[in-house]
């Protein structure tokens, strides 16, 4: 997704190499069989730190404290071109509100732990502490996301369902 979306920022089509996972992505990347690669930055921190991949930008909505060098895609040119990994928890439909209330106070508590904190954005990953950590915003959130996600898909001609 993150390679249409930049395709479809720089309206530009670029041939898509599609991979079954980071790895052979990234050894492609780095002997030269593929110029560019879109990936997290958990994958990609340790190759940039060391000078072996050089990173263009980053798609999050801020400047990483690990890559303070890499620019936003805002900041390179691509103004509301952000797009982030992020990760939910979820419990079955029906489950009590106060198990749900319970596993959601427990979340907020560890995504406050500055060990933990400190351990991701040493990946190049930023935890989120905002109202997206309340069900409700998630919810809010996921379904934003996919209309985004949709849009873009739509635009591509590929099929959406």
């Amino acid at each position: 997704l993150c390679g249409l979306l930049f395709q479809q920022a720089i309206a530009t089509d670029l041939t898509t190499v599609p991979y079954k996972g980071t790895a052979p992505a990234m050894a492609d990347l780095l002997g030269g069989q593929v110029d560019i690669l879109c990936d997290q930055t958990t994958q990609t921190t340790p190759q940039i730190l060391s000078g072996k991949l050089r990173a263009l930008a980053i798609t999050s909505p801020r400047r990483l404290d690990t890559l303070k060098d890499v620019p936003t895609a805002a900041e390179a040119g691509l103004p509301g071109f952000e797009l982030s990994v992020w990760h939910g928890m979820y419990a079955p439909k029906g489950t009590p509100p106060a198990v749900t209330k319970m596993l959601n106070d427990a979340l907020k508590k560890a995504l406050k732990d500055p060990e933990f904190i400190k351990k991701n954005e040493a990946l190049g990953a930023l935890v989120v502490t905002d109202k997206r950590v309340d069900p409700e915003e998630h919810k809010k959130f996921v379904a934003a996301e996919m209309v985004k996600i949709k849009a873009a898909v739509d635009a591509a001609g590929k099929y959406a369902d």
